[in-house]
């Protein structure tokens, strides 16, 4: 069985930052392409969430590089069969900043949470809005 992707605010932010980046610097295929991979990362972690490692900085928080220049982080919620992406990141950014920036947007409970189920088809959404 799938999990359930949901998205924070703060990653949806991220995604879209990259997708503007990659569309205004390298055009519309390097979007659409970065936009695919994200696609299948998440499909895979939907059907095997624990195929990426752990972090250092939180229990059941890992990291997937989506390319070498980005990460995803996601947290595993066993209990509820729930996937949440929590941050897209730089990886050339300073690691303390990713620290204090993971400490602030790893939510603590699941009340206040964006809910953005990964069935609304991001991919196709960024597709039609960056051309």
């Amino acid at each position: 069985m799938n999990y359930k992707i949901t998205w924070t605010a703060t990653a949806r932010n991220d995604y879209f930052q990259v997708i503007e980046y990659l569309h205004e610097s390298w055009g519309i295929k390097a979007a659409r392409k970065f936009a695919s991979i994200v696609d299948k990362k998440l499909r895979l972690i939907s059907a095997m969430p624990k195929m990426y490692p752990k972090t250092e900085a939180r229990e059941n928080l890992r990291r997937c590089f989506v390319v070498k220049e980005v990460s995803m982080y996601y947290l595993e919620v066993e209990l509820d069969e729930e996937i949440i992406i929590i941050r897209f990141y730089d990886n050339r950014q300073d690691p303390k900043k990713l620290i204090d920036s993971l400490n602030n947007n790893v939510p603590h409970s699941p009340l206040g949470r964006h809910k953005n189920s990964h069935q609304c088809k991001l991919v196709d959404y960024c597709t039609t809005s960056v051309q």
